[in-house]
């Protein structure tokens, strides 16, 4: 079984198998950091198997590129959920086929029409109520009438 096992400061450690399940424990510098670690670490080298999946997370999260397969194939996904981690301000879309996108709640990312709607229409799961979830329904809103 792979996964990750992230060190942090104290010395303390936990082990994840996606990074899905990292969002539930960590804060928004703990993702800023993460990002800057595993940058650094392939900036001269490539990932390769389990790596590569974590990069790829981080890369859509961070550098969302029109031309990634991610976004070229939306039209083509069934959306299961729509799940807001407020504590880190990252907003997830898992599809059926496994693939989950990670977004920053304040960043605009190239979303069809239609993505956006599927993700109005399957509703915003969240731990509790916060502005910061009005915020990004609010904002999805928008980008909806856009």
């Amino acid at each position: 079984m792979m996964y990750y096992q992230i060190l942090r400061a104290d010395k303390s450690s936990k082990n994840y198998k996606i990074f899905s399940e990292m969002l539930d424990d960590f804060y928004r510098q703990d993702v800023m950091d993460l990002h800057k670690l595993v940058k650094e670490r392939y900036d001269t080298t490539s990932p390769v198997g389990y790596d590569l999946l974590l990069w790829g997370d981080l890369k859509t999260l961070f550098v969302p590129c029109e031309e990634d397969e991610v976004w070229r194939n939306q039209q083509g996904y069934n959306l299961i959920s729509w799940r807001l981690f407020d504590s880190c301000g990252v907003h997830v879309l898992l599809m059926d086929n496994g693939i989950a996108i990670h977004m920053m709640i304040e960043k605009k990312y190239p979303l069809t029409q239609e993505m956006i709607s599927r993700m109005l229409k399957r509703r915003l799961e969240v731990d509790h109520e916060s502005e910061m979830a009005f915020e990004l329904l609010r904002f999805t809103r928008s980008q909806l009438k856009k």
